[in-house]
């Protein structure tokens, strides 16, 4: 552990030196290197990076555990956030050259912004965590055909050809990934293999268009034998992007080249999340496999790989993972969550953590005595309190009860089930500003429709909120 007097005298230091630890030289040096301090005050940290493409990686695989270690090794905090930098701030610590105005930045290419540093594959691609490997993952009925499809991949009989994994949040498929990445760069070197999630994909193609780059970016691409696309649904409305995805996936498939692509939907209902017909057709002319969510057998086998790799004083008793994995049913996500809490509660301390101690540092964590549902949940209890059906909730119809049903969903999605505006949306297929107007609406109903009120009452008791 960090030497206290390192974390008084120079807590961004001790705090660096904790993050090395924890992801590895590597990640830090590729998406932590520059982080600064924007703000650090009434138990409030909020960290800043330059880099947009830096901030969004951050934000997606790393702040939970980069909130651990401030906790751990600096100071708790309960509000734990990650900025892009101010223009002022980031010159003056970067040394960096003033940005052009505005209007420059959306010249077109062919202009002398076409001399500015091209986009290339190191830009593009995301670290790999080592945690998910084959042998960290567990198989059971419900990700066994996922898992089978994943070690095809290094098969030499077996032709190279595009898998697509899909299934809902939080059960793994990140995971996967993670892991036939790590096999294949052991198998084949670290420059053979590239894993890019949508945030990159989306920032990356915006930032090639405008510096004239998308040409070189393919070719980089083109020298990478394996290709991981992650949570491809959530490209659904980014034309230009989807369009040169499929430009890679066909450019892939024609030489020869390994694709392995994770979604939240089948083939047949990427159109519902505004995915391309195309894209989606490509996907669903490959190895199309599921994943479900697993049952208590998986996610127990799951806490307990991650206990024994976890670094700490504490000892996990198996009454205090049968607990979690019991209680946090929703998705392997939920529960491994839970878990790092209580290695954040007790990892220091030389104890053992029974059901006592896992139900007391978790009781926030559960609505009296019940996990929240998600929004898949509350999708089908709007469905039913408004006595329709959830492709009406999802589809593009507007007579009044179904508006109606929407609206209220959003109200529980927000208010019981503490989601954001983007993923509420994302769920009816719909984009955030028609998420907030529908909660606008929905808070005027109640105050006049009883029914309404009744309807959302039903929904927040369906999903345990």
């Amino acid at each position: 552990m960090t030497d206290q007097s390192d974390s008084q005298n120079d807590p961004m230091n001790a705090y660096r030196q904790s993050l090395k630890k924890r992801f590895g030289e590597a990640i830090f040096h590729s998406w932590m290197s520059d982080i600064a301090i924007a703000k650090n005050s009434n138990g409030e940290v909020e960290l800043a990076t330059a880099s947009r493409m830096r901030h969004d990686t951050l934000l997606q695989r790393f702040k939970p555990g980069m909130h651990e270690e401030w906790n751990r090794h600096i100071a708790p905090v309960k509000k734990f956030s990650i900025a892009l930098r101010r223009k002022d701030i980031s010159d003056r610590l970067d040394g960096a050259a003033p940005r052009p105005p505005v209007g420059e930045a959306f010249r077109s290419p062919m202009s002398k912004d076409a001399d500015k540093k091209s986009l290339g594959l190191n830009d593009l691609a995301s670290p790999l965590d080592p945690r998910s490997t084959f042998e960290s993952f567990a198989v059971d009925e419900t990700n066994q055909l996922a898992h089978a499809a994943a070690k095809q991949v290094f098969v030499e009989t077996t032709p190279h050809q595009l898998i697509y994994i899909h299934g809902p949040s939080g059960i793994g498929k990140t995971h996967l990934l993670h892991a036939i990445g790590h096999e294949w760069r052991k198998r084949f070197g670290e420059g053979t293999c590239a894993y890019l999630t949508h945030s990159s994909l989306i920032n990356g193609c915006v930032d090639a268009v405008f510096s004239n780059s998308i040409l070189s970016l393919h070719k980089d691409l083109l020298t990478q034998r394996l290709i991981l696309i992650d949570d491809i649904h959530l490209l659904g409305g980014k034309n230009r992007t989807q369009q040169e995805v499929l430009n890679m996936v066909n450019a892939f498939i024609s030489s020869g080249r390994q694709l392995v692509i994770a979604g939240e939907a089948p083939p047949g209902r990427l159109s519902e999340k505004d995915i391309h017909a195309r894209l989606a057709d490509r996907l669903a002319g490959g190895l199309a496999v599921p994943m479900e969510p697993g049952g208590v057998a998986l996610r127990t086998d799951v806490l307990k790989m991650r206990t024994a790799k976890a670094s700490m004083k504490c000892e996990i008793g198996d009454d205090a993972i049968d607990y979690v994995a019991a209680n946090f049913p929703h998705s392997l996500r939920e529960a491994i969550g839970a878990l790092n809490q209580l290695l954040l509660t007790y990892g220091d301390k030389e104890t053992v953590v029974g059901r006592a101690e896992a139900q007391s540092a978790l009781r926030s964590r559960l609505v009296s005595g019940k996990r929240a549902g998600t929004l898949e949940d509350g999708i089908a209890a709007a469905a039913d309190a408004f006595g329709i059906s959830v492709e009406d909730m999802k589809g593009r119809a507007q007579p009044q009860r179904i508006a109606k049903a929407r609206h209220a969903f959003v109200y529980v999605g927000r208010e019981a089930l503490k989601e954001s505006f983007p993923r509420i949306a994302a769920s009816l297929g719909r984009d955030h500003t028609t998420a907030m107007s529908s909660y606008r609406r929905a808070e005027a109903l109640l105050e006049r429709n009883k029914d309404f009120r009744d309807a959302v009452d039903a929904i927040r008791l369906a999903v345990g909120g």
